[in-house]
């Protein structure tokens, strides 16, 4: 009898089998195999690739079964348990294996979860519930072994498997072989294995599933950023650095990074580090050196990386897919970046056959695995791969190897996060042959803390960062756009800020005014208001209170209005990085010192000589601490002791602040420690316990706290037609009325522009649950006909009545 692996509605409405389960098997071990990396430095890569293909193979044993055939046709006709599949599969690979112990336990634990987020190692060889539970569990495992459909057929793949490895083992025993290999170990190594063969083995499998055609990487133009438009051949003058012109010296840098491709030594190196000013074109830069370097890894290692592109905010992403696709017009760019998941659950094992079609999508599939020559990614897609055990983001683990991997701005990361993103990132390119370029205006101390707090140290020259730009002390100096000008020895009131303003602003020059708080920009925005009411000053507002689509409308705005008009923008954080508007003065609430930095780049942006040393005042309004913590406080503070300070001291400024933020009896690490602890126990998460253990496991790293999310508001404006029809979607995708990857390539990102989180506490979004204005369980919904009441026209949602909180929005 046929035995399918997946089976789907026909016309008439009954299930019927789509897939044949051996073809199903064969193509995830082709695929996995096919992805496998000829690279890695892991120990016995051979043994991990034979390990894979039996994985591959076993994975799915269990629906061999005449109970799983049954479930396929009939779901209601057989219970979980004798339908549920990982078992048999992994317990026939345990003793497939078992001569060689270590690969017996990986192979076992990779199978029993390929549907599941990864669970702490020993609690899936012994889980809690299995004493009591332990006749039920050996007798359905004895019922799936009698009712086996087809089994040679895995014979005849697999030399030596026969019917006498169809054993269960008991739980003790597995844990105390996994005592005696794995803990005793305690190897880092143990977890990229882990997570790499793992990755593999899920994104084969789904693609399979679902019919996806793999991409194949192709060949990028490796000058494709000398050809665009504006650019060219990066050129410079023969003269003293200092004399250069903003376009001089952007193109100084950007031929010295790209010059070190032609070291006949650049292909052993591993790390890469580029520091400089922010204005300089990092951004090009560092593709214009990623596709030199992927050229030469083809002409020399004979495979094609995929470059993968790392930023912090999805502002800068959308920014950086633009510019990148206007530079490239050859291969395929990807942009993967989500919002708060407002669908509800996708975590696997959640699904039933009939959804099963739904969940995939062949285009979501494409996106979500990272099928591309190039993709652009958000921080927490990326670091919550490399440091997570969701099933849902390891399926892209594997794509690391070999890679390309560019950070920007890696200077936002929490400082008590340093130590465990720089191992990981360390340990993924010693592991996976993965070649990572750290750039940002102000490098953090990312290599230096992980030696020093989790006494991790880099013991291969090879893989000691290699600095790009060895004249970047030079280039900083060159800078003298701005200065940073202390007034920060009382605390100041709203009130006197008008004071403080007038002193220093001149009409006709445009100002950049930044806070830590929502609430506090919003009152200084409506002072300035009244205040400068009718003196043809063009006022703006900007901050997570309006929409993604209102501050991209908003920006673009203003970037056009700026070199004719006096703008003056009052915002929160998100004008730090990456946003390309130009003023003649700005004011920062004291905060840390690279985010003051970061402000000072938003400031005579293209070194106008007229603008030379345009000022940047630091104020304070009370609010860092309560942010940012005392630590950042107090090392502000001690920085800006000085009343002025130039641009070119800049580079020494910030590198000083990081020494003092970072110096053990400032900062915690704890959580560093921890995770990174975890990593090497592979304790990836308690199961079915979230939150009731006080060890910390890998699943409790995030690059974003989720308690700051706040909850999620979809805001449609009378005029937004783009914005209705994005609802509608969305309430159909609801009613099953349309696909949900109609709704991901048609409207999604429009949907998603109107979001925005808000504090729970706030009286209109209790008024909002009051009266059930939702559009899900999760999105709170502002209906045009009253967002009058909920949604001011310049600052956004409406906070009336907000007490104070420490929480930041």
């Amino acid at each position: 009898m046929p035995v399918y692996s997946h089976s789907r509605k026909n016309k008439d409405g009954k299930r019927e089998g789509s897939k044949y389960l051996f073809d199903h098997l064969k193509g995830v071990k082709e695929k996995a195999l096919l992805n496998f990396s000829g690279h890695l430095t892991i120990q016995e890569a051979e043994s991990a690739k034979s390990l894979l293909e039996t994985v591959c193979w076993l994975h799915d044993l269990g629906k061999y079964t005449s109970y799983f055939q049954t479930y396929l046709l009939e779901p209601g006709k057989v219970s979980n348990d004798l339908k549920s599949h990982s078992a048999l599969g992994a317990h026939a690979a345990f003793n497939y294996l078992k001569h060689d112990t270590t690969k017996a336990l990986l192979a076992y634990y990779l199978i029993k979860l390929h549907h599941s987020n990864l669970l702490n190692f020993d609690k899936v060889l012994w889980p809690d519930f299995y004493n009591e539970r332990k006749w039920g569990i050996i007798d359905t495992f004895e019922k799936q072994v009698q009712n086996l459909n087809n089994f040679d057929e895995l014979k005849q793949q697999l030399s030596g498997l026969d019917i006498s490895h169809l054993k269960f083992n008991e739980p003790k025993k597995l844990f105390n072989d996994y005592k005696k290999e794995l803990i005793e170990a305690d190897s880092i190594e143990h977890y990229f294995i882990v997570n790499y063969l793992f990755s593999l083995l899920i994104e084969s499998d789904k693609l399979d599933a679902s019919d996806t055609s793999q991409y194949n990487f192709t060949p990028l133009p490796e000058n494709a950023v000398d050809n665009r438009k504006n650019f060219g051949k990066s050129t410079y003058p023969d003269r003293e650095l200092r004399t250069f012109t903003q376009n001089e010296l952007r193109n100084f840098v950007r031929a010295e990074v790209v010059k070190n491709v032609e070291r006949e030594d650049i292909l052993v190196k591993r790390i890469f580090t580029l520091a400089a000013p922010t204005g300089i074109g990092k951004t090009m830069t560092a593709l214009d050196f990623a596709l030199k370097l992927r050229n030469k890894i083809e002409d020399q290692e004979g495979y094609l990386a995929q470059i993968i592109y790392g930023l912090p905010f999805i502002n800068i992403i959308e920014q950086a897919l633009q510019e990148y696709e206007i530079t490239l017009d050859e291969g395929k760019i990807l942009g993967h970046y989500q919002y708060a998941d407002v669908f509800g659950s996708d975590e696997p094992g959640k699904n039933t056959v009939d959804d099963e079609e739904r969940f995939y999508s062949q285009k979501k599939m494409s996106w979500d695995t990272w099928q591309g020559d190039i993709v652009i990614t958000s921080f927490v897609q990326l670091f919550e791969t490399l440091i997570g055990n969701r099933n849902k983001l390891l399926k892209k683990f594997h794509h690391f190897a070999d890679s390309i991997i560019i950070l920007d701005e890696v200077q936002t990361l929490a400082i008590e996060k340093l130590p465990v993103i720089g191992a990981a990132l360390y340990y993924l390119s010693k592991f996976l042959n993965t070649r990572i370029i750290i750039m940002t205006a102000t490098q953090p101390k990312l290599f230096e803390l992980m030696n020093r707090e989790l006494l991790v140290e880099i013991d291969d020259k090879i893989l000691k960062p290699f600095n790009l730009l060895t004249r970047d002390a030079e280039v900083f100096a060159c800078f003298n756009r701005t200065k940073v000008i202390s007034a920060i020895e009382n605390k100041m009131e709203n009130e006197e800020f008008i004071d403080f303003f007038d002193s220093r602003w001149t009409h006709g020059k445009s100002c950049l005014i930044v806070v830590n708080k929502v609430n506090r920009s919003i009152e200084i925005f409506d002072l300035l208001s009244e205040h400068l009411n009718n003196s043809g000053v063009e006022l703006f507002y900007l901050s997570t209170n309006i929409t993604p689509a209102e501050r991209k409308q908003m920006i673009e705005k203003i970037k056009k209005l700026l070199p004719n008009k006096t703008c003056i923008l009052v915002s929160t954080q998100v004008v730090e990085a990456g946003v390309d508007l130009d003023f003649d003065m700005g004011i920062r609430d004291l905060g840390p010192i690279d985010s003051i930095v970061q402000v000072a780049g938003r400031i005579n942006r293209e070194n106008s000589e007229e603008r030379k040393g345009s000022p940047l005042y630091v104020i304070d309004f009370g609010d860092c601490q309560r942010i940012y913590g005392h630590a950042t406080e107090s090392n502000a503070r001690k920085a800006l002791s000085k009343d002025e300070i130039n641009e070119e001291n800049y580079k020494q400024l910030v590198e000083e602040y990081f020494d003092s933020v970072s110096d053990e009896t400032q900062a915690e690490f704890k959580i560093s420690k921890e995770i990174f602890c975890a990593m090497k126990k592979l304790r990836y998460a308690h199961p079915n316990s979230p939150g009731q253990n006080k060890v910390l496991t890998v699943s409790d790293f995030k690059i974003i706290e989720d308690s700051n999310q706040g909850i999620s508001v979809f805001v449609e404006l009378p005029d937004d037609s783009e914005g209705t029809e994005a609802r509608q979607a969305y309430d159909a995708l609801l009613s099953n009325e349309i696909p949900r990857h109609e709704f991901d390539s048609k409207f999604k990102r429009t949907f998603h522009q109107r979001i925005i989180a808000v504090p729970d506490y706030l009286p209109n979004i209790k008024q909002l649950v009051k009266e059930d204005s939702r559009l899900s369980e999760n999105i709170l919904w502002i209906k045009p006909d009253v967002s009058e009441y909920y949604y001011a026209e310049t600052t956004g949602f409406i906070r009336t009545g907000e007490k104070e909180s420490l929480i930041m929005f």
